[in-house]
């Protein structure tokens, strides 16, 4: 899967950099070790610019292909670190472009997946949101202005580009699985109205057939220690966002461990007509009580 350009001092920009230089050593230019190897030259570019992840045979055929085992061990070192990467929302903000310039790059990225798998114990995800509730969100203390610097008129702009990474929901190519947390309906951003008019989109595209929403409620035993929310790219690209920042990981043994939590998750959760009501009612005792 395509990624974004990492931030230079990141271990997959060493990564990168170092599968350049042993391609260098080798006099070839890049389309000539692409022949060697037999893919689009493309491909070579795109690891070396950090762009594209290799994988652990993309590294064998590399090597090989360069007649540098002698660095095996170093490369395997440098694949290990880079396959869990941590990004600092601070750091990305001040690239050009800012704030909007990552929700773009997380727009690409669901845009480029054919499945994008969703778990929030305690939250509605961002492809869910209705705009006053993103904008309630974002304005918290945990927000973008706050953990990254962002100005108010970057945080319009997320909105808008929040908005439009919405027409994904739409795209029958598709396939969102996303499973919520029972608190997640209960968590209150901004005011009453807020929260209901949310609660009430949220019913809206249950109906999808592109969305699997389903809710785990507090009646049920939760399969796992809900820690934190996740989200699975094509089992290729796990991101855990936490209030400083992200971590990226791309170890196959870890996706794998995160799928198997999903796949949890998601047999425990109710679905359908059953997560509707249960959303119908969280709605009513909201406006009940207030």
């Amino acid at each position: 899967m395509p990624t974004s350009p990492p931030h230079p001092g990141s271990d997959r920009a060493r990564l990168a950099t170092k599968l350049r230089e042993i391609r260098a050593a080798t006099g070839l230019s890049g389309n000539q070790f692409a022949k060697t190897l037999g893919w689009p030259q493309s491909r070579v570019s795109k690891i070396e610019t950090a762009t594209q992840f290799p994988t652990g045979d993309d590294i064998t055929s590399w090597l090989a292909a360069a007649g540098a085992a002698d660095e095996e061990g170093l490369v395997a070192e440098l694949l290990k670190r880079a396959r869990v990467e941590s990004v600092s929302f601070r750091q990305e903000f001040g690239k050009p472009g800012g704030a909007t310039a990552k929700q773009r790059s997380v727009r690409e990225q669901e845009q480029q997946a054919a499945r994008v798998a969703t778990y929030q114990p305690a939250l509605l995800p961002g492809l869910v949101q209705t705009p006053d509730f993103m904008r309630k969100l974002l304005a918290l203390p945990s927000g973008p202005a706050h953990t990254g610097g962002a100005s108010h008129v970057d945080i319009e702009q997320m909105v808008a580009v929040r908005i439009e990474r919405q027409t994904l929901l739409h795209d029958p190519r598709k396939t969102l699985p996303l499973v919520i947390g029972e608190a997640a309906l209960w968590t209150r951003i901004g005011d009453l109205e807020t929260q209901l008019g949310q609660l009430d989109r949220l019913q809206t595209l249950a109906g999808l057939r592109t969305v699997d929403l389903r809710v785990v409620p507090f009646a049920t035993a939760t399969p796992i220690a809900p820690l934190h929310g996740f989200k699975i790219f094509d089992a290729e690209l796990v991101v855990v966002e936490t209030y400083a920042g992200e971590q990226l990981i791309r170890d196959p043994e870890e996706i794998a461990l995160y799928e198997h939590m999903f796949s949890l998750l998601r047999a425990e959760a109710v679905s359908g007509a059953e997560a509707a009501r249960l959303i119908q009612n969280v709605s009513r005792q909201l406006a009940a009580d207030s």
